[in-house]
């Protein structure tokens, strides 16, 4: 059949790109939660239909591609599309969003993506469009292979408080009014599922995947020198298990002292791979 293209049309298609978006990565190693993004995205002054394309073959969706952001700063998101239609399909997809957001309509001057460094063939296409890689990261990943230790009685609460974990942050880091701005629009975008206070030591905020059982701990405020680091973790994990989860990471980034989390399984399995590149006007 004949394939065909089109942009963004209404709300539907915003439920369509996630439920396309989980398909498509539900085999990728290590694929995190859908975020909020393209929810707040829609609601913004520089919103435009035309940053959402969906490829069709008759009346299936077998592909689409994405962005948010401002011209400033644009997430440029994959071209998604089912197996088999690789190539073509996809390179049609990228050239109808990126030419758009490069026009005046938009004008955008600077783009990035991450993936996991496991995504071999995401992260070849975007290098064979002009993309370089500019920072890894490396992911600590435990299988739940221990046996817990730590009683506790804490309260969880649900979604996550930016506040809450600004104020801790403060206590112990030097950070600035900009790095929290920054943070502030991050973390805004997640869709967390629940956040731990431990006795104003720290802070945690976890997101879980459920279709594949995998946890992220993404958002981290303690001391960085404190004992009790990996006690909280393991209080986090304890509190996954509740909710099905199968694995769980952190960003080595996060963690105080370097191996402190071999007792709970955590080893380096993955790193998050941030790719940028700036705009290239079209003729």
């Amino acid at each position: 059949m004949t394939i065909t293209y089109r942009f963004y049309e209404g709300s539907k298609d915003l439920q369509r790109q996630i439920d396309f978006w989980i398909k498509a990565t539900n085999e990728l190693p290590f694929a995190w939660k859908p975020t909020l993004s393209p929810n707040q995205f829609i609601e913004q002054q520089q919103f435009h239909p035309k940053s959402r394309c969906f490829a069709f073959d008759g009346d299936q969706i077998i592909g689409y591609m994405s962005f948010t952001g401002s011209s400033e700063f644009v997430s440029l998101g994959y071209p998604w599309v089912l197996s088999g239609y690789e190539g073509e399909v996809q390179d049609e997809l990228y050239n109808r969003i990126y030419d758009f957001a490069v026009s005046e309509a938009f004008g955008a001057k600077m783009f990035a993506q991450r993936f996991r460094s496991d995504w071999t063939q995401q992260i070849e296409y975007f290098l064979s469009k002009g993309f370089a890689v500019t920072r890894r990261s490396t992911l600590l990943v435990s299988n739940f292979n221990k046996t817990f230790e730590t009683q506790h009685n804490v309260v969880v609460n649900e979604g996550f408080d930016f506040d809450i974990w600004q104020t801790m942050v403060m206590k112990y880091e030097d950070t600035s009014a900009e790095q929290f701005a920054m943070m502030r629009e991050y973390y805004g975008s997640v869709d967390f599922d629940f956040s731990i206070v431990f006795d104003g030591e720290g802070y945690f905020g976890v997101t879980i995947r459920q279709d594949t059982g995998y946890a992220e701990i993404l958002a981290v405020a303690c001391h960085p020198t404190t004992h009790n680091f990996i006690n909280m973790v393991e209080i986090v994990m304890i509190e996954c298990k509740k909710r099905d989860v199968k694995f769980i990471s952190i960003s080595a980034s996060h963690v105080p002292l370097k191996d402190s989390l071999k007792r709970l399984g955590f080893t380096e399995q993955t790193e998050d791979v941030m790719m940028m590149k700036k705009s290239e006007p079209t003729e």
